[in-house]
């Protein structure tokens, strides 16, 4: 932010701070009513609520050497930042100095400036603070304070202890499902608002509340059929996978392995629970633990039953169940992100060396997300190799991991105003997860069945577009957050009346059909909502690794995201757009389309697709001089930047002239998370590290283009406002959270031919901004995949580039 926008009367706004502050700390001691000398462990200290000014983002306020620290970060409706500050009694009095020097104070130098001006100028006022200044969930908080929930303790970790002692000491009841961040452990505390309350005022370790998760939402209506003798038919023209082959893992309530359908790529010894009382068998009245198992393997059974063609399965399943069966007490909703990471481990305990993806068709109903949560930080744990227990192979890689997730289904509802705007329903926690591909919904079934006797009602979603069930990602603060969905697959339709006044759910003409729990008397089962269109998702990444086993996590991911093409109607809804934020917007209902397995393994005759999967370092730390002299390690800054010569098949390319073709870069790789602080608002406070990928401009020279590179990284050169290059779908500026960057260009061939340079750099994270943890020496890994398409072109390029350069890309580290 320019130093213009926090230009204001220092000698107005100094001495009103002073003011504020002395009153927010007398009131925040007046309200420790529940402070007691004999539960209080730790540094005594208040809580301060310090707000910004509209629009702007909070200074750092941590003062370490005095223990003061800035926590539970969040944007009011006015677009300013409000934080809780905790500080220590015996640092109130510094405090106040630092406010005084700062009204009454200028520092030595040519151009006098007010004291500590980064700190206080951008502070719009401080209050004093309470448990709702801690509080960042999008609920309010309980209304009635008797109430008992589920609360999620954001918790310094070197402080955590200190919880847990006034914790027991309160009597309070303390999950054991506890996940561990880099400087944050989050845990579980079951109390009321005062109970909450004494707890607060108790300890030095809480930098945050939330409440806990909800139960996790997931689906289980049915619609079954008989199909026996179909079911028996299919069963003999599947050739099931070899023992060797990947594995999907389902993270769900189990599976009927026994199903004829499933029996071949499903054995007992794969079948899991973080329970042993809940067995393995899937308990849930709907099947969705079988109704995703069939549709991991088959997709949509209604093709394969149809026709008389074998079917050859190239993956095996594995079952971990991890929601409790009916008569068991719910799992307490703070633990999900701790209960995936043991669902997880399960099976890699028992198969270590097995190739596996997993996948989870369970959210969190009605929670948002927007904001990173336990549970979607811990599946960013879980993609990053992260998770506690992870340690590195022998070749120094850790246990990368490849993480399905849906996007969580709008609800049910008669009434279509109900679920008119899709606003209203934004995808679910944790699909916001930035490492796992996040899967929403499309659909191509319109026509319904004569049988059904609902004649003249039509489907509510036309051929490509958006299925009705699937949630959105646009109410989200698109700065802050990655696109989610990142993929769409088939999730079926709703109906509509005739008279438009009434709304239809789980149609068997406009849903899938799987596999059924109840398979002796009834083996299929319909199937909608965003849960089949996951499975989908997961089957096409198990039948990817099998084929190309040396293909990394990051990889494959990202060959799915290149390889999704926009339906029809969703370019069309795309080219209704002026503007690339309205593009972006609309990425946000669909992703980047609908993969194709050809697509991703394989490039057209007239499609050219490139792929490298390595490693980059993104940071080191130089030794330097300080001033008396002494050889010093400096700040982390950025260290690697890859470059890559396309060899574009220059005279085929001019050629064509004008004619458009399509250039496709796709970037793939995991961040390591964590949570907390201001990560939900900053993107470089949540990751570990980003990488962004840029391309030449026309006439650009290579020895311009790195100049340009060089500068980025060094800080001397701001990207513009406006975008440079207006060919992009959505452009450079729409990259600023998430792990993964996609962007189509569409252009002359002409000026395609003489871009042929891309470069590879890193953004900042926290692996840069904490060097007392050591990570800022870590390399990471990344995938980039990069096609050419030549439209309605007779050109065959691909055969030209094979001849070039033998589907290879050299690679040249610039540090």
């Amino acid at each position: 932010m320019s130093e213009a926008k926090f230009k204001r009367d220092r000698d107005i706004h100094g001495p009103r701070l002073e003011i504020a502050l002395a009153a927010a700390l007398a009131k925040a001691h007046d309200l420790l009513t529940a402070r007691d000398p004999r539960l209080q462990v730790g540094t005594a200290g208040v809580y301060l609520e310090v707000e910004s000014v509209k629009d702007s983002k909070l200074p750092d306020l941590d003062w370490s050497s005095r223990d003061i620290r800035l926590g539970a970060v969040r944007v009011d409706k006015t677009g300013a930042e409000v934080g809780a500050l905790f500080v220590p009694e015996a640092a109130e009095a510094f405090l106040a100095l630092k406010v005084e020097e700062y009204a009454h104070q200028s520092t030595q130098a040519l151009t006098p400036k007010p004291k500590h001006e980064a700190r206080f100028a951008p502070v719009e006022t401080i209050r004093a603070g309470a448990i709702a200044s801690l509080w960042t969930d999008q609920r309010p908080l309980p209304a009635n304070p008797a109430e008992r929930i589920w609360w999620e303790c954001w918790s310094w970790r070197e402080l955590v202890a200190h919880l847990v002692q006034v914790a027991e000491r309160l009597s309070l009841r303390l999950s054991d499902r506890r996940l561990y961040f880099p400087e944050l452990v989050v845990m579980p505390v079951y109390a009321n608002l005062l109970e909450m309350s004494r707890l607060l005022q108790n300890t030095d370790a809480i930098e945050e509340l939330r409440g806990a998760t909800d139960t996790p939402a997931f689906f289980t209506t049915t619609a079954r059929r008989e199909q026996s003798l179909w079911v028996g038919d299919l069963v003999e023209r599947i050739k099931g996978p070899d023992r060797d082959s990947p594995v999907v893992c389902l993270l769900d309530g189990g599976v009927a392995r026994a199903h004829p359908l499933l029996a071949s790529a499903l054995d007992a010894d794969d079948c899991f629970s973080v329970d042993p009382r809940w067995g393995v068998d899937d308990h849930d009245p709907g099947g969705h633990g079988t109704n995703m198992s069939g549709a991991a393997l088959y997709a949509d059974l209604t093709y394969p039953l149809a026709d008389q063609r074998s079917v050859t399965l190239d993956f095996r399943l594995e079952s971990v169940k991890f929601l409790p069966p009916p008569g068991f007490q719910p799992t307490d909703p703070a633990s999900y992100g701790a209960i995936t990471q043991a669902a997880v481990a399960l099976p890699e305990i028992e198969n270590p060396d097995r190739q596996r993806i997993f996948c989870m068709a369970v959210t969190n109903e009605d929670v948002s997300g927007e904001r990173p949560t336990s549970w979607s930080a811990a599946i960013d744990q879980v993609c990053a190799g992260r998770m506690p227990g992870d340690e590195p192979a022998a070749d120094g890689e850790l246990p990368r991991r490849l993480f399905f997730v849906s996007a969580g289904n709008v609800p049910d509802a008669s009434d279509p105003d109900d679920v008119s705007d899709p606003d209203e329903f934004p995808i679910e926690d944790p699909s916001q997860a930035w490492n796992a591909i996040t899967v929403g919904g499309f659909t191509e079934k319109v026509d319904i069945a004569e049988e059904e006797g609902l004649a003249g009602w039509k489907p509510v979603a036309d051929v490509g577009e958006r299925s009705p069930y699937s949630r959105i990602s646009t109410d989200w603060g698109h700065a802050q957050t990655p696109i989610k969905p990142e993929i769409v697959f088939e999730a079926g339709n709703r109906a509509l009346s005739e008279a438009g006044r009434e709304l239809l759910s789980g149609i068997d003409s406009l849903s899938l059909l799987t596999t059924a729990r109840n398979f002796i008397e009834q083996p299929l089962a319909t199937f909608w909502a965003t849960s089949p269109a996951t499975a989908q998702a997961a089957g096409m990444a198990g039948t990817i690794m099998a084929r190309r086993p040396d293909l990394w996590p990051e990889t494959i991911r990202a060959l799915m995201v290149h390889s999704a093409e926009w339906t029809p109607a969703m370019r069309e809804q795309l080219k209704a757009c002026g503007k690339k934020k309205d593009r972006i917007a609309l990425a946000r209902h669909f992703g980047y389309g609908v993969p194709h397995l050809d697509r991703a393994l394989a490039s057209a005759q007239n499609d050219l697709a490139l792929v490298a999967q390595t490693s980059i370092q993104p940071f080191k730390r130089e030794r330097k001089l300080n001033l008396a002299g002494d050889q010093v390690l400096g700040a982390p800054v950025f260290n690697e930047v890859h470059y890559y010569k396309l060899p574009w098949p220059r005279q085929a390319l001019e050629d064509l002239f004008e004619r458009d073709v399509r250039l496709k870069i796709t970037l793939s790789y995991f961040i390591e998370p964590s949570p907390g602080r201001a990560a939900p608002v900053t993107p470089a406070r949540y990751q570990s590290y980003g990488l962004r990928f840029e391309l030449n401009r026309p006439l650009e020279t290579e020895a311009l283009f790195r100049q340009r590179i060089n500068r980025l990284e060094r800080g001397e050169e701001k990207r513009p406002k406006a975008d440079p290059d207006p060919r992009w779908t959505f452009g450079g500026q729409s990259v600023a959270a998430g792990s993964l960057h996609c962007d189509v260009w569409v252009g002359p061939a002409s000026e395609l031919a003489t871009r042929d340079l891309i470069a590879i750099r890193p953004v900042s994270g926290w692996w840069r901004y904490r060097p007392q943890l050591g990570r800022y020496r870590t390399r990471a890994r990344y995938a980039l995949v990069v096609s050419i398409t030549a439209e309605d072109a007779d050109v065959e390029l691909y055969t030209e580039i094979a001849n070039l350069i033998g589907l290879g890309i050299e690679t040249e580290i610039s540090t």
